[in-house]
């Protein structure tokens, strides 16, 4: 299959690059700085671009068959909209490019809460508030696109290893878990991209 993926540099977006390449998938990364992937392979095509420059998105998009982002913003200290104003361009580009599967990688925050509304409107830490607006944002974008859209949500993400021992829910975080492994993250959205059992839901995600 050909992907195409933006935030490659990314922590999930990086290690979903090489998986897709050890299973033998062809895979776009978009990327402001190709030197920051550090991956080379004969399956692999590096696009250079922003995601403010339109044209040149819909260009990494061509011949591809699902579309991947994990963007996160690198600072979300203070107010940004980096993953909301990026979902939106590569929505547009996708449209354009008559696309319609898109997997994303988003946070547990943006899950249904049973109070009502989403679990990131209920007691969430103020460290964290802004991400998840940007993340909210992006949400929305996602839902009033007529796209076949996925995303995956997992709550604290450290690094480690990949170790396939993670459980997931559809619209809700599965019970009992705090954190998922990044390198599980990686697996799990690939899987998603890769297959059709999930279509326009969250996927709630945690280590076992």
């Amino acid at each position: 299959m050909r992907l195409t993926v933006f935030g490659a540099t990314g922590r999930v977006g990086h290690t979903l690059v090489h998986e897709a390449l050890g299973q033998g998938h062809e895979v776009t990364a978009y990327v402001r700085d190709p030197k920051r992937l550090g991956l080379k392979h004969g399956r692999l095509f590096v696009k250079k671009g922003s995601l403010e420059d339109g044209s040149t998105v819909a260009e990494a998009l061509r011949g591809a068959e699902v579309v991947v982002s994990a963007i996160g913003a690198r600072d979300a200290t203070h107010a940004v909209t980096v993953v909301t104003q990026a979902t939106r361009a590569i929505v547009t580009a996708m449209k354009s490019e008559g696309l319609q599967r898109l997997v994303t990688v988003g946070a547990a925050g943006l899950l249904p809460h049973p109070a009502g509304g989403l679990t990131g409107e209920h007691g969430l830490p103020p460290f964290l508030r802004h991400a998840f607006e940007d993340h909210r944002g992006a949400l929305q974008v996602l839902q009033e696109s007529e796209l076949d859209w996925v995303v995956v949500c997992p709550p604290v993400m450290p690094s480690g290893v990949k170790t396939g021992k993670y459980r997931t829910a559809v619209e809700a975080l599965p019970t009992g878990g705090r954190q998922v492994y990044a390198e599980d993250v990686a697996d799990f959205t690939l899987k998603a991209a890769l297959g059709t059992e999930h279509h326009r839901v969250r996927v709630g995600i945690v280590g076992d």
